[in-house]
């Protein structure tokens, strides 16, 4: 395990375990083992090379792709903090208090703001280019098996994790920090 464990000088370490799994069969039940001791399903990734793609999940793998649908949710919410400040600004107008126009007020809070925002969300998400991790880029070093990745786990959990996907069979297992905080903090 190349991850120091943590003492009271040292910030949070967070880690990901990963492991080569050489059929399928293994990577189900090395996830349902992952699900049993509490891991989140959306902690959870398999990646397969190109090369290995047609022996795993029947030559249905994917491109890698971000996460469009967190970008929606983000879009969403600037949208409406954007349009409610606006909101909040026509309101505070001396002399802005007449039906009509609270209607175009009401209307910029939570519906134009949220939806609008949304879709561009979405849309930058999608057209976003894909941005790989470095943990999951280690799938290219083997050209015949599927690479399963566990994130954010304290040291403890990735002992665990560790020796439940060696149970199931995982080969060349590490444990290292995660990509994911290390963005977050960098």
């Amino acid at each position: 395990m190349k991850a120091q464990i943590q003492t009271s000088e040292t910030p949070p370490v967070s880690l990901a375990v990963s492991g080569f799994f050489d059929n399928e069969q293994a990577i189900e039940q090395a996830m349902h083992g992952c699900l049993q001791r509490g891991i989140p399903r959306d902690l959870i990734e398999v990646a397969v090379s190109p090369q290995a793609a047609p022996r795993f999940f029947g030559g249905k793998t994917g491109k890698p792709r971000d996460s469009w649908f967190s970008w929606a949710g983000r879009g969403a919410l600037a949208g409406l903090l954007l349009t409610a400040a606006v909101s909040l600004i026509l309101v505070m107008l001396p002399g802005y208090a007449t039906s009509r126009s609270m209607a175009v007020v009401q209307l910029l809070g939570p519906d134009i703001g949220v939806i609008a925002g949304a879709a561009l969300g979405a849309l930058y998400g999608m057209l976003k280019p894909v941005t790989v991790s470095p943990q999951l880029q280690r799938v290219s070093q083997r050209r015949d098996s599927a690479l399963m990745l566990v994130h954010l786990l304290s040291v403890q959990e990735a002992r665990i994790i560790e020796g439940v996907l060696k149970a199931h069979g995982a080969s060349q297992v590490e444990a290292e920090p995660d990509s994911l905080t290390m963005t977050a903090t960098a």
